[in-house]
């Protein structure tokens, strides 16, 4: 794996990819079939935050100005090259591609940028991932605070084809950063034709990647269609005419089409992985997606750091990723997952510097529930726990929930199940006790899990100053990376150890099966996946 400054993580769609059956295929069309665990929530790709089939989606049918190769470089999309860059390192100029269009024909230019970028911090617009510009674009928290005109943002176009970006301190991912749908242009013209419906039909939208997407509204979106965009400027380079997705999050079905070569690669979760280890079309690979309980530190006990902390060592993770998932996936008692980012001196991974003390530790666990009940006043509590209601969230609500209510004597944790979407609107509205959620990286940097620790970020309505400071703090150490990475182990120490703001329990791996026609599908190491240079093999060839 390539490693860029702090390192590129790992990041992998959720989507699993399902071959169509050769009968569903002629020679000349190449048509690829995929089961989802996620629907699309939106198009708009400053609406992109809401799950993983969503961003992964809007990676394939929108560009941005870069992306990661089949080896997982980081290369240029809709740029020429990579940016040119001050030597105070604040300024980025970019030269965009005079053949990257919209799918209407639409040239794309430095003004869809600057539109996007702008309409991205805009405060009226509230987009989740505006934060992502925090602290980084010059003057964005000035205006997301409402305090200066979106037209004084740090970008801006010198020409048709050149972008200038100018940050608020220099940022060593800054490249990474864009390779997200939050950084994507939008077509402005198209954008404001559509008013509030902009995003909620396949229709109402154009698209500037590989594919466009298709048969596709919010109201009823349960399948979709990637159909080869035309007008790409590596149009000649897209292998794959059409991606059709569907649904389906049960994988008992999706095995018994495997089986009958209806579909060509799944996901295989809990006793699928274990039955199916030995088939030669069996694989693992690993995500960057740390997977946890969020805390609503508003609802009655869990504003008790001893409550919080016994929850915390109260969970055997390793018995639950050896003995129940079974898919490869791994315990961890820390937010950042492995492998996604490196020490810049000794190149140890992020994982192995930043140890946490909090762990299983049953004893530890029923003391620090004794006492947190006595300072709370308790001596009962009964918590609601919201979990999305595919197979392997329901594994791990029902696991967390054995858990706590068999090791600590007096709690009751009840477990409401919903779809992915309806989870994602109560976590964000503060609609539950506890959430059982997950993390995945959008790009390879620690600073993408941890400052979700910063008041302004987290969903789990607490605030702690000394971590909301090392988390600007870090913003300001890109000239000094060992000390940055410093500041970042502590950010997560303080999190965990100190305040168990959340419970880390495992990071994921992915079993799946996958027939041998289906090839080059990039999973990217620091991105979703992309369908770019796949390719499918006909029965006949």
């Amino acid at each position: 794996m390539k490693k860029f400054g702090l390192g590129l993580g790992i990041s992998l769609a959720s989507a699993v990819v399902l071959a169509a059956c050769a009968s569903d295929q002629s020679a000349e069309e190449k048509i690829i079939n995929v089961q989802s665990t996620d629907e699309i929530q939106s198009v708009d790709t400053a609406f992109s935050a809401s799950n993983i089939a969503t961003i992964t989606a809007n990676m394939n049918f929108y560009n941005g100005l870069y992306t990661y190769d089949m080896d997982n470089q980081l290369v240029a999309a809709d740029a020429e090259a990579l940016p040119e860059v001050s030597e105070d390192g604040k300024v980025y100029t970019i030269k965009i591609k005079a053949d990257a269009k919209w799918s209407n024909g639409d040239p794309v230019t430095a003004n869809d940028y600057v539109y996007a970028w702008r309409r991205m911090v805009d405060p009226e617009l509230a987009a989740p991932y505006a934060y992502m510009f925090d602290g980084i674009i010059e003057n964005a928290t000035a205006i997301l605070a409402g305090e200066k005109a979106l037209e004084e943002l740090g970008v801006r176009a010198i020409d048709d084809q050149t972008l200038e970006v100018t940050l608020a301190n220099p940022t060593s991912y800054f490249a990474d950063l864009l390779t997200v749908p939050a950084y994507y242009p939008q077509n402005q013209a198209v954008v404001e034709a559509a008013g509030d419906q902009y995003g909620a039909t396949s229709e109402d939208a154009v698209y500037n990647g590989p594919f466009e997407l298709t048969n596709w509204d919010a109201a009823s979106g349960n399948t979709w269609t990637f159909t080869k965009n035309e007008d790409y400027w590596d149009a000649e380079n897209v292998a794959v005419d059409t991606v059709n997705f569907q649904y389906l999050p049960e994988t008992a079905t999706a095995l018994n089409l495997y089986d009958s070569d209806e579909l060509g690669v799944i996901e295989l979760t809990g006793s699928f992985a274990v039955q199916n280890k030995e088939n030669p079309d069996y694989q693992t690979y690993p995500i960057p997606r740390t997977n946890y309980i969020e805390i609503n530190h508003e609802s009655e006990g869990l504003d008790n750091v001893n409550i919080r902390k016994a929850m915390y060592q109260a969970i055997d993770r390793e018995s639950f990723v050896d003995n129940i998932l079974q898919n490869g996936s791994i315990a961890t008692n820390g937010f950042v997952s492995r492998e996604v980012a490196w020490n810049p001196e000794t190149k140890a991974d992020f994982r192995d510097d930043a140890q946490i003390a909090l762990d299983y530790d049953l004893e530890a666990a029923q003391a620090a529930w004794e006492t947190g009940l006595a300072e709370a006043g308790l001596d009962t509590l009964s918590l609601n726990m919201v979990a999305a209601d595919d197979e392997e969230s329901q594994i791990f609500a029902e696991y967390v929930q054995s858990q706590l209510t068999e090791n600590l004597p007096g709690l009751e944790v009840t477990i409401n199940t919903m779809p992915s979407s309806a989870r994602f609107a109560a976590l964000k509205e503060g609609n539950y006790d506890l959430g059982i959620t997950f993390w995945q990286a959008d790009f390879g940097d620690p600073i993408n899990y941890l400052e979700r620790f910063d008041s302004e970020i987290t969903r789990g309505n607490y605030q702690f100053e000394d971590i909301d400071t090392l988390v600007a703090l870090s913003r300001e150490q890109a000239n000094d990376p060992q000390a940055r990475w410093a500041t970042l182990i502590e950010i997560e120490r303080l999190g965990l150890d100190e305040y168990a703001v959340q419970i880390p329990v495992y990071q994921s791996y992915q079993a799946i099966l996958q027939k041998p026609e289906i090839t080059d599908i990039n999973r990217p190491g620091q991105s979703y996946v992309n369908y770019r240079w796949a390719k499918v093999s006909n029965s006949a060839e």
